[in-house]
């Protein structure tokens, strides 16, 4: 995505992304700003990028910064990528966006690889050797020999299904669901031995069959509860008196009915509640953690423009908002003091941009807030950054340029 604006003549390049891969600039395409910012998980940069980056003054915020020579062609492996004997690597350098399984037969082309670079974790079998193991750059787990290695969260009936006869040992890199008594009896009278880094099954199914699994950590649910993922705001009804939530769990008053007639509820992730519905829920069980709001919740991810009409009618009514903002919020100049009665909360992770005698009576209703917040005339002033940085210039006509993607690479 490109966004152009201009900004006292100067030219910016922003970039915010997963993996930045920064090596050879053939086009001289960072000669054309003036300034290069660039926000990412990993950055891979070679030392002649990186001395032209600092020639500009360039910012890289970065959780994990390789500054290296790459020789060969990049090439990207994404999510489930699995290295085995029919990879050619020869001449290339890989970059692996994700988890990477390096199956027996795949080491040779490690081997012959220009080199690896891992954003994630790679998998690998224990009897690699070290001139494979060289070319990995990042975290690396061997898996046993005898395994059979398969990447990412798995469910047992899935594995049953699709069993080789020949297959004696399950190694599995992520969580293994087995709440099939089925199939936990079909891997027994298989003689399966299986290997997972979580085991996710009912307290009395492990109790049965907690030979067959080899693991570090184990989620047990108690025996009689409905299991499911996240639940949204009005799903609550849908499901039976023992419910065990495996993610978030969101509701608003108009659920509290439902949640009275539950008998027991588990959470295992958070649960956002409104305030009086908090004793219920601890009434009927527990979650991991919690989000307690007033009123009615409010999300915004991306930019929000809010006026006076609209807080008028919520304060008409008396109603609460309870605002959460990832990104930015601007509050329109006609709002009033009054209007921000009806706010109950305003937690923010970006910006929110206030003027005039509303922003005293804002800033009482912060309760977490990270970014900026206050008038748009001085953030430009304190950040750098302007309204038009958020939601960009409709007509095109800037100079600066913003990319937003999972990978930005420049060879």
């Amino acid at each position: 995505m490109e966004d152009i604006r201009m900004n006292e003549g100067k030219r910016t390049l922003r970039v915010n992304c997963g993996l930045a891969c920064l090596i050879k600039d053939r086009e001289g395409i960072l000669d054309n700003y003036d300034h290069v910012n660039i926000n990412c998980g990993t950055a891979i940069i070679s030392s002649a990028i990186n001395a032209k980056l600092n020639a500009k003054g360039s910012v890289i915020n970065s959780g994990d910064l390789h500054i290296r020579e790459i020789n060969g062609e990049i090439i990207q492996l994404d999510k489930g990528a699995v290295i085995d004997k029919g990879a050619n690597l020869k001449g290339f350098f890989v970059v692996a966006k994700d988890k990477l399984l390096v199956k027996k037969d795949g080491v040779k082309a490690i081997e012959a690889s220009e080199g690896l670079i891992a954003i994630d974790t790679v998998f690998y079998p224990e009897s690699a050797d070290m001139a494979a193991l060289i070319k990995i750059s990042g975290e690396r787990q061997a898996y046993p020999d005898d395994a059979y290695a398969i990447l990412g969260d798995q469910k047992l009936e899935n594995l049953i299904a699709n069993y080789r006869g020949d297959i004696k040992h399950l190694w599995i890199s992520g969580r293994l669901t087995a709440i099939d008594r089925k199939a936990l009896e079909q891997a027994r009278s298989m003689g399966l031995s299986i290997s997972c880094a979580e085991f996710f099954s009912y307290e009395g199914l492990n109790t049965e069959f907690e030979d067959l699994i080899i693991c570090a950590e184990r989620i047990l649910v108690p025996d009689g509860y409905e299991i499911t993922g996240k639940i949204k705001d009005g799903e609550l009804g849908l499901y039976g008196k023992k419910v065990y939530v495996d993610g978030k769990f969101s509701m608003t008053q108009n659920d509290i009915p439902a949640l009275e007639e539950l008998e027991a509820i588990i959470v295992k992730g958070k649960a956002s509640l409104p305030a009086n519905a908090v004793k219920t829920f601890k009434s009927k069980g527990k979650a991991d953690e919690y989000f307690i709001f007033e009123g009615r919740l409010v999300e915004v991810n991306g930019f929000e423009q809010i006026s006076h009409s609209q807080l008028e009618i919520s304060v008409k009514k008396g109603e609460q908002i309870t605002l959460m903002v990832n990104g930015g919020l601007l509050f329109d100049a006609d709002v009033t003091p009054e209007d921000i009665d009806c706010i109950a909360s305003l937690s923010y992770n970006g910006a929110v941009l206030v003027s005039g005698p509303a922003k005293s009576e804002l800033v009482k209703k912060i309760k977490n807030g990270n970014g900026f917040m206050g008038d748009p005339a001085k953030m430009e002033e304190m950040t750098g950054q302007n309204i038009k940085d958020l939601i960009g210039k409709p007509d095109g006509s800037s100079n600066d340029t913003n990319i937003n993607l999972g990978a930005y690479i420049l060879a």
